[in-house]
Parts: C-alpha cells; structure tokens; sequence
C-alpha cells in the first residue's frame, strides 16, 4: 500500500540523514526512526473549496530534529490521487517513471508523488493545491499531487503573534515608515515589540520555523508517501526550500522544478532593494503597455499621460484619503498595494488600470480594494480566515532564515532611504523599511548563504524577465550555487511563469514526465493572458 515504509528504505533514510542533522552537544545522534517508519491516514479534508477526491492526513515531525525528545508537531498534508489505470501508483516511485518502447518516460507510468509548496513563505500548501490542478491535467496521470502546510503555517502549529503584533507587522509593510528621526524610531521599537510577542504567543517552535528545518520536514514527507527520492515543484519561497533540500539530501533529490526563483544570498537589503527596482520596472511596463492600446487605455493614449494620471491619483490621496464601501480610508498606500498585488499577475492589469480610472477620475476605490482584499484573503468586512497566519509566518521564516542584524536599525534605515527612493520612486520608500524587518529576532543561520556545488540532479529553473517579486537575475544566480541548474526563460510578466505560459508548461511537464531538460539558453515568447 502506498505510504507504508520498508525496513530497508528507513535504514537507507537514516544512514544519509545522519550527513544533515547535527549531533547535540555530547556526539550523540539523535534517534529519528519513529519519523522515518511512521503512516500516514489519509482521510476527507476539512480546508475550505478542497476539489473533489482531495485527501488529508497529519505527519508527525519533531520541533527540533536535534533534540526530537523535545516535542513534536503536526503537519497537515493534502493529496489528489493520480487519475490511475490498474494497480496505479505503488508506493515506490523513483522518480525515473516507466520506460516506453521508445526508451522515453509514459507520461501516465506511476512516479508516486509531486510535492508542491506555492511560496510565501507563509502560504498554506493544502489550499493552494485545489487551485493549481488545473495547470497540471498532464501531470495528474502520472503523479499523487501532494502539498502541506509547513511548520508554522497555517494548520501546522502555526507562529502567532498576537493581535497588536499583527498589526503592526501589517504597517510596517504598507510603507508606514517616515524618513525622520522620530518615524524611524518609531519603526525600529515595533519591530522590536513584534518579535517579543511572536516569542512570547508561538514558544519553543519558533525557532525551529526556518527552511532548514522545513527540509527536513519534506524529507520525512517523501518518506511517509513511499518515495526513494523527492519529486518536487516550488513557487517562490518554495525554490527556497527546494534549493535547500538539494543541498541536504542531494542523493534523494529527483526531478525537481524551482519557478520565480528566490536568491539564495542576498541580504534582507539587497533583496528588498532588488524587488523595489523590479516592481518599479513593472510598474512602467505596465503603464507603456495600457498607452500602446491608443485610446481603450483608461489612463491616456501615451506612456506620459498615463504616468502623469497615476502620479494625480496618488496625490490625490496623499490630500485626502478615499473612502471603501465598508467606510474605511482608503489611502495611497493601499493604491500602492494594489498596484504592487496586480504585478504579480498580467491578468490583472486591465482591472488595474480600471481601477486607477475610476478612483482617479470618480473617487471610487472599489475595484482597487476588492484586488488587496483577494490578494489578502479578507472577507468582505477585512477579516481573514482563522487559520491564515501568512505575514507572521513570512516574518518567523524570513528571519529564522537571514543571519544578519543591523548594529543600528535606524541608522542602517537612513542609510538607504535614498537610494531605494532613487531605484523606485513608487515603491522604494515603502520598501526599505524591509531591510531591517527582522529587528529584534535573534541571528538566522547561514546555511543557506553557504550552498555550492550540491551534488543533486540537474534541476529546473524558471526565471521569468518581468517577474517584479523575484527578479529574473536570480535565476542565474541560483542556477550556479545549485551546481547543475537548467535556466528556461520566459519573456514575459509576472510572477512566476508555470501558470502564465502553454510554452514553459510543455517544457517543465517534459522534464517532469520523462526527465527531458530543455538546453540551456532556451526561451519562450510573452504569451497574451487570458482575458479574466
């Protein structure tokens, strides 16, 4: 059956995991058996709009993989079944598939599992999974398609920080920050609030909630599901973990695609000041792009007057703030926001020029806050799902994950503000304050900083030219520390470009389904959205 653990694959499973977890402080390797041996129940799920047939079960990991006899913690794992014929898959994929006459992988030969993570860090695996299937009718025959929330998200012990920290942390990424002594101030003791409440609500987990650990995680995952090596595809973040599981467990590494690739060794700094310069490239590829249609742009017939009717709105609102259907101030900052969450998508841009129209032209934010309140996960009133704990999540993460710590935040802050100005005028002042989020949490490691050369299968990389979250550079970048990393590009826009283009499907599900890796230097053309 499938998700039950032979003795010889555990035996194989701890022999190689001694290579990635420490010893504590005596020598002694910890004893991680019960992990590696456990099964997984599958059974009907309770997460809101799950497609039909999606299955959840509860694997069972320690806090620390150091000290296992410190705790344990539940992660909640989803799977659809693969749309089988006869026996189906049988619990020991290999990531190998089953040869054809033609020597090629059958696209329908059982693989065992795909396990996804769609990003954040912070984003929920199981309700993410319902909404990916339709991009992969293709991989479905082939593989169980399987996701999780991670350690500290969502329905996996999730970090909480309580009610004012999540607040502030709301603020102080929606561009609260001045450039004055005071404002800067200011900043710097919330943060500093925030990380002691996170300490304080979330305890002993909190600091095992870094993508080391989240490794090591999926490696039990892979485990439990019956699988020799680890199928993977990660989004964002999950390139992240996915780079990292390379790293540790490079011979249990199998085909793996990594889309809008995340940089492996930039600072907290240099990565915010990287995303404000390409969502300012966006920004204006967006705005040229509305101007190139003539007169159906709603903000002008050339790239000036469009630039010149967003520059009237948001000065607009810096005089005076809007007001939302529920009655809420709808400032420049949530324009910003808006404007930020519809880069992500090409799709959106028609609904965003829209909404910069009328709110420019009629007052009316509508359409705006109806783009920040979907990207939110807010209902109608503001409020999110209770099990939706993504920004202190991003937060733990990021800074479980980044070993560095202003000596001076403030000091540090004034440093930046004009250059990250200078690099975007749009979002640069909102963005620096990014660069020293992690005040008052206590150092990161620096494993991640070290990966080179991990010894793993070629893997894929999908670096897209417009991509405003993870910019196209860092694909490259990664590509090299991985080692045997395949660049495929798409010349488009948006965040990631699996689910923007049929081109980059058909190359990733060929090396997905039968292991055929494009050449190196391949490309797809910008492909036109579908109209929403």
């Amino acid at each position: 059956m499938r998700g039950r653990t032979t003795a010889g694959a555990a035996g194989a499973a701890m022999a190689l995991l001694a290579l990635a977890v420490p010893a504590v402080a005596d020598g002694h390797k910890p004893d991680l058996t019960r992990f590696y041996t456990q099964h997984l129940t599958w059974g009907g799920c309770t997460v809101p709009d799950a497609p039909h047939g999606m299955e959840c079960a509860e694997l069972t990991v320690p806090i620390d993989y150091a000290r296992p006899e410190d705790g344990t913690i539940a992660l909640a794992v989803g799977r659809i079944r693969a749309a089988e014929s006869g026996e189906g898959p049988t619990g020991t994929g290999t990531g190998a598939g089953t040869a054809s006459p033609t020597g090629a992988a059958s696209p329908t030969a059982p693989k065992g599992s795909l396990v996804f993570n769609f990003g954040g860090p912070g984003e929920s695996g199981l309700k993410g999974l319902g909404g990916f299937t339709a991009d992969t009718t293709r991989l479905a025959p082939a593989y169980d398609l399987v996701s999780f929330d991670p350690r500290g998200v969502g329905r996996s012990a999730p970090v909480r920080c309580g009610a004012k920290a999540e607040q502030d942390i709301e603020s102080s990424s929606d561009g609260t920050t001045t450039d004055d002594a005071e404002g800067r101030a200011q900043l710097v003791d919330e943060l500093r609030t925030v990380a002691e409440e996170c300490r304080r609500t979330t305890g002993k987990l909190l600091p095992h909630v870094g993508t080391i650990n989240a490794s090591r995680d999926l490696d039990v995952l892979r485990q439990a599901l019956g699988d020799k090596k680890l199928n993977y595809f990660g989004i964002s973040y999950g390139t992240r973990l996915g780079a990292v599981y390379a790293a540790q467990f490079p011979q249990r590494t199998g085909r793996m695609v990594l889309d809008a690739v995340d940089s492996l060794t930039a600072n907290a700094a240099e990565s915010a000041l990287a995303q404000a310069t390409a969502f300012q490239k966006g920004l204006d590829t967006f705005l040229s792009d509305c101007a190139a249609q003539g007169a159906v742009c709603p903000l002008g017939a050339t790239t000036a007057k469009a630039t010149s009717t967003l520059d009237a709105t948001v000065a607009q609102l810096d005089r005076k703030s809007a007001t939302t259907a529920s009655g809420a101030d709808f400032t420049s900052a949530d324009l910003r926001t808006a404007i930020t969450n519809s880069l992500y998508a090409e799709q959106l841009w028609p609904t965003l020029a829209q909404g910069i129209a009328a709110l420019h032209e009629k007052g009316d934010p509508a359409v705006l806050d109806e783009i920040n309140k979907q990207f939110a996960g807010e209902d109608a009133q503001g409020d999110r799902a209770d099990d939706d704990n993504s920004r202190e999540a991003l937060l733990a993460v990021n800074c479980a994950d980044d070993p560095e710590r202003a000596k001076d935040p403030a000091a540090e802050l004034a440093s930046l503000e004009k250059e990250f100005a200078k690099a975007s005028p749009m979002f640069g002042p909102d963005q620096v304050g990014a660069a020293i989020s992690c005040t008052g949490w206590p150092a990161g490691t620096d494993y991640i900083r070290r990966i080179d050369k991990t010894g793993a299968p070629p893997i894929l990389l999908i670096g897209t030219k417009g991509d405003p979250a993870t910019p196209y550079q860092w694909a490259a970048q990664t590509a090299r520390h991985l080692g045997k990393g395949v660049v495929l590009t798409y010349e488009g826009e948006g965040h990631g470009g699996y689910t923007a283009s049929q081109c980059v499907r058909d190359k990733a599900d060929a090396f997905l389904l039968d292991g055929v890796l494009p050449p190196e230097g391949t490309s797809c053309a910008r492909e036109t959205p579908p109209e929403q």
